[in-house]
């Protein structure tokens, strides 16, 4: 599956993430706790997507994510890349990354 389709919104591979500037956040132990200070609300990211946390600190594109994801993880790519772009789609919504479609506009769910 190389995508998440849901009201008309695509979370795509080729989609490029990037960290929502207005969250300020820390490492505990192997996850991060990040709060919104836009929207006043407050996260906390498992490992796995504290990983992506990092990986996205520059921008990189779904795919980018997944390829890190499965060298770095024991997890079949196909599985990958639907957690990965649920994951996303979610995060979107909540805010935490900004997508921007290959097209450039947002992809956000």
């Amino acid at each position: 599956m190389s995508e998440r389709q849901e009201d008309g919104a695509a979370v795509g591979l080729s989609c490029f993430v990037k960290r929502n500037e207005s969250i300020v956040f820390t490492e505990l132990d192997d996850t991060i706790v990040m709060m919104d200070v836009d929207e006043g609300q407050y996260f906390e990211l498992d490992p796995v997507a504290a990983r992506i946390w990092e990986i996205v600190e520059n921008g990189a594109t779904a795919r980018d994510i997944c390829d890190v994801l499965a060298s770095e993880y024991e997890v079949a790519a196909d599985v990958c890349e639907r957690e990965t772009l649920e994951f996303l789609h979610t995060a979107g919504e909540q805010r935490i990354f900004t997508l921007e479609s290959e097209s450039g506009e947002g992809a956000a769910a």
